[in-house]
């Protein structure tokens, strides 16, 4: 992944820096072995061996492989956040989602083909689950739930909006759109199609039928296949 893409640490303590150190020297190794070797290679013994950590460490660190995914999950979200954030003064709810999920996608991106193909295959972590899943846990979906009561708030989102339902659709928009980038191995336009569907969803959210986003234009690639 692209070190731009990493958060910026807080003042933590000497312990605390090395395990996170730890953590994202495990999840390094995780992905680089996933995009090397295939998803068959992600093995706890493996990933140690690549990350130069013992077995003991990476149990102290995490549960397991699920608990690993977790934490790229959250790892990602952020740094995607933090970036997001920094776009999204002055812009309404509606676009701030956009924006949010188009860093998203960077990431994805930036993480290869490989891994996001095994974590696609295998979407039973409990982080997915938006509707009961802990505080702690926040990703996008639950900032998106924020911006979303902001935008009813301000009278700019329909205040009869099923909350539940948008965020299920637009799970729906993103992790379908990710999946078959992954079934045609990376051959859809995933930024383009990804923010299309998306920018038309929130469309029917908005209280404004001629509603329109202040945001730059994602140029389609014409030799994708979609």
């Amino acid at each position: 992944r692209g070190s731009a893409m990493r958060p910026k640490n807080k003042t933590i303590s000497a312990q605390d820096t090395h395990a996170q150190v730890s953590r994202e020297k495990l999840l390094d190794a995780a992905i680089a072995l996933v995009n090397e070797s295939g998803m068959s290679s992600l093995t706890i013994r493996n990933i140690c061996d690549k990350a130069g950590i013992s077995t003991g460490s990476f149990y102290n660190l995490f549960e397991g492989k699920d608990d690993l995914v977790s934490y790229y999950l959250r790892d990602v979200f952020i740094a995607y956040k933090q970036k997001a954030e920094e776009e999204a003064s002055g812009r309404t709810a509606l676009e701030k989602i956009i924006l949010i999920y188009r860093f998203y996608i960077d990431c994805i991106l930036e993480t290869g083909l490989e891994f996001v193909t095994g974590l696609y295959s295998a979407m039973t972590n409990p982080v997915f689950n938006f509707l009961e899943r802990d505080a702690d846990e926040e990703v996008v979906l639950d900032r998106c739930r924020q911006y979303l009561e902001e935008g009813i708030e301000a009278g700019e989102v329909k205040a009869d909006a099923n909350m539940n339902e948008a965020l299920m659709r637009i799970a729906i928009i993103i992790t379908g759109n990710i999946y078959y980038w992954c079934v045609f191995d990376g051959r859809v336009d995933l930024a383009y199609q990804a923010d299309s569907m998306l920018q038309s969803y929130l469309r029917t959210l908005s209280t404004d039928p001629n509603c329109t986003f202040d945001v730059p234009t994602i140029p389609h690639d014409t030799n994708a296949l979609i």
